[in-house]
């Protein structure tokens, strides 16, 4: 990636360095060439939180789909249409969108009498992606408040539009260690997340 790019990049928006956490969500299973660039971004993260770029990393599985139709309501968790649909409404928000590393699909019906008859939709996800968290001390209750999710495209459909990584984002939060980012909004230090308002 050329230097002079790196001005534009998203990397951590203006919540105070130990107010932060990334969740990295990861497929349960990938091919082993992918197996070392999950383990290679893994890592990365984990350094950039003992250098105390982030108060914390969590890394997590991708949730399922959906719930057991036999689950009760009272025990249900958050499934990954919950976790996406979150991810949407930040893009929305954001003159963003989640496409291509995301995409919703419609599946064929599931016939032999056993499932219902119409298409139901598949929600594809990325190998890895991250959802930039600001620790809320107000409720345990509530979930941190999303402040980023990476990859994202921003400006769709416009002259404008680009697609972030999370090699990109790795990295520009990585140079920004080093040097401030020439052009970049500064706060404590750190570039802000592309986007934010």
């Amino acid at each position: 990636m050329q230097a002079d790019k790196s001005a534009s990049l998203p990397a951590v928006d203006e919540v105070p360095r130990k107010a932060r956490r990334i969740d990295c969500y990861v497929r349960s299973t990938v091919p082993g060439p992918l197996a070392e660039t999950v383990d290679d971004i893994v890592e990365r993260l984990h350094r950039l939180r003992d250098r105390g770029r982030f108060a914390d990393v969590r890394v997590c599985v991708w949730p399922p789909e959906g719930h057991a139709a036999s689950e009760p309501d009272d025990e249900r968790e958050r499934t990954r249409h919950d976790l996406v649909a979150e991810f949407e409404r930040w893009a929305a928000e954001h003159d963003a969108t989640l496409e291509p590393a995301f995409r919703r699909e419609e599946s064929p019906p599931f016939s032999h009498g056993l499932g219902p008859e119409e298409p139901r939709e598949r929600l594809r996800v990325p190998v890895v992606a991250l959802a930039l968290r600001a620790d809320s001390a107000e409720s345990d209750a509530e979930p941190d408040p999303l402040r980023g999710v990476v990859p994202h495209t921003t400006s769709p459909g416009t002259d404008d539009e680009r697609t972030y990584t999370v090699d990109e984002w790795l990295t520009a939060v990585e140079r920004s260690e080093r040097k401030p980012v020439a052009g970049s909004a500064q706060t404590d230090g750190q570039p802000s997340l592309g986007g934010q308002r």
